[in-house]
C-alpha cells in the first residue's frame, strides 16, 4: 500500500523495506484481520522522533483511524523522553494539528514540515 503513495512510489520495495525494518512500526488492522493502516517513527528513543509513511487505506478512511494512529504512536510508552516529533505532509496539516503539531515554515517546501514539541 505505501508503494502507491506520493511519497514512496519512487523507493524500491528492498529500500522500502529497509525503511521500515529500521523504524519503529505501527499497524492498524480491520476487525477481519486484514491491515487497514501503518505508520512509523525513525527515532534514537531519547530525544528525536520522525513520524512517517502514515497511512490508512481508503476504504477505511473518516472513521477517525488516521487520528488514532498518530495518536497511538505520539503516546507509545517507548518514546516518553522524546520531546520533538516532526514529520513532513503535503495534504495532512489539519489532521496533525488537531494533535498539536505546528508548521515550522512559512512558504513553499517549508509548509511541509510540522513539529511536535513536548
Amino acid at each position: 500500500m505505501l508503494g502507491a503513495t506520493y511519497w514512496a512510489r519512487d523507493v524500491s520495495p528492498e529500500n522500502l523495506w529497509t525503511s521500515i525494518v529500521n523504524s519503529r512500526a505501527y499497524g492498524l488492522y480491520s476487525p477481519d484481520g486484514e491491515q487497514a493502516g501503518f505508520g512509523r517513527m525513525v527515532t534514537d528513543y531519547t530525544r528525536f522522533a520522525w513520524m512517517s509513511d502514515v497511512y490508512v487505506l481508503p476504504v477505511h478512511r473518516g472513521d477517525g483511524h488516521g487520528k488514532w494512529i498518530v495518536e497511538t504512536m505520539v503516546n507509545d510508552p517507548a518514546l516518553t523522553s522524546v520531546h520533538r516529533i516532526m514529520l513532513s505532509t503535503n495534504d495532512a496539516h489539519s489532521l496533525y494539528e488537531r494533535l498539536g503539531f505546528k508548521i515550522i515554515g512559512d512558504d513553499g517546501e517549508a509548509r511541509q514540515l510540522m513539529q511536535l514539541k513536548r
